[in-house]
């Protein structure tokens, strides 16, 4: 049995509490929440099921102190605003003696591509703790990089990857519609999602992932973008889209290689199906494209009704069914060229 703490409780980390509880493997031993409002209440009751005998902390001395296998890391987006600072906390998880899955940071998918000393530090620190770190999620996760690997399993030449994802996020309540995707602005300015350099940094991990795997260098990450106007006002959960503001975009950030793109990322973000109508992709969900031989699409489809829910709960699932995977993996950073595959054990009934 391999206990874990939980690092937050907030959409993601209750969801992965869900998820942990539910694990045959997996015992929650604890938890960390920010608030003084959650400090001393039951885990399971802050995130929505039954009391589960764990009480929320806020002091993380006393949580490191504890006997533990892993941390499952879901902070709220710090690193947006001081992403050293999330390395340092993670660092400082992993020389405790704590392996690490993460969701936080999902850049940290391969850190190998970030520079600024990231994967130095954490690779370091998993050394000093006798630890593993892995960051997963569904994009960058599984739904990209995960589905890309699948096809290029079975395939024996390849000339371009492109791995996408296909969501509306109109059931999403978070501040983040408008302070990152810019939902609802009147004009591109007003994004910060799609300021220059911003999805480079968001997915140069995962570009740099899927070409290391195919064995090639990237020279250069390219960024395009489009965005369409809200013809008529209409509300989502999150905030009002007045007529004549952004509704949804559509991006992509490409890996050259010899001034071609060999492995690319596309997100088509709406709120409104109707937009982007010649996206050939039926419902919601992700996709990986093998332009090779032979050529291969792998479709993930999310079928529930809120496409968004589901696709938060692949995205925490990714790295708690890894758990047992990662604890015995050698110290040491490592990726989903590492702990792939790693299957649910909680089978219904």
């Amino acid at each position: 049995m391999y206990r874990v703490i939980q690092w937050a409780t907030g959409d993601l980390g209750a969801k992965a509490v869900a998820g942990i509880v539910g694990h045959p493997d997996l015992a929650l031993v604890g938890a960390w929440v920010h608030s003084e409002e959650k400090e001393g209440k039951d885990v399971g009751s802050l995130c929505g099921m039954e009391p589960v005998g764990v009480m929320a902390t806020r002091d993380k001395d006393a949580l490191l102190d504890m006997p533990a296998d892993c941390v499952s890391y879901m902070t709220t987006r710090t690193w947006v605003q001081d992403p050293m600072a999330t390395v340092e906390e993670l660092a400082r998880i992993l020389r405790a003696g704590k392996n690490v899955v993460n969701t936080a940071w999902p850049a940290l998918v391969y850190p190998q591509a970030l520079g600024d000393g990231i994967y130095e530090t954490l690779q370091e620190a998993c050394l000093a703790g006798g630890t593993s770190l892995y960051t997963g999620g569904i994009d960058p996760g599984y739904g990209s990089a995960g589905l890309a690997l699948t096809a290029l399993d079975v395939t024996r030449k390849v000339n371009r990857v492109r791995m996408y994802e296909i969501l509306n996020y109109a059931t999403w309540d978070r501040p983040e519609m408008v302070t990152l995707m810019g939902f609802g602005q009147p004009d591109v300015d007003k994004c910060p999602l799609l300021v220059p350099g911003t999805t480079a940094r968001i997915f140069v991990s995962t570009l740099t992932l899927v070409a290391d795997a195919m064995g090639v260098q990237l020279d250069d990450v390219v960024e395009d973008h489009e965005v369409v106007y809200a013809d008529e006002a209409f509300d989502v959960a999150a905030t009002k889209i007045p007529k004549g503001t952004i509704c949804g975009m559509r991006f992509e950030v490409k890996g050259m290689v010899g001034g071609q793109a060999r492995v690319i990322v596309e997100h088509v973000t709406r709120l409104r199906d109707k937009d982007f109508p010649d996206v050939d992709f039926v419902g919601y969900g992700y996709r990986a494209e093998v332009d090779g031989d032979p050529p291969i699409r792998v479709d993930m489809t999310m079928l529930a009704e809120d496409n968004l829910h589901a696709a938060q709960i692949a995205c925490v699932m990714d790295v708690i069914n890894a758990i047992p995977k990662v604890c015995d993996a050698p110290p040491g950073v490592v990726s989903m060229l590492d702990v792939l595959p790693h299957p649910c054990k909680n089978v219904a009934g």
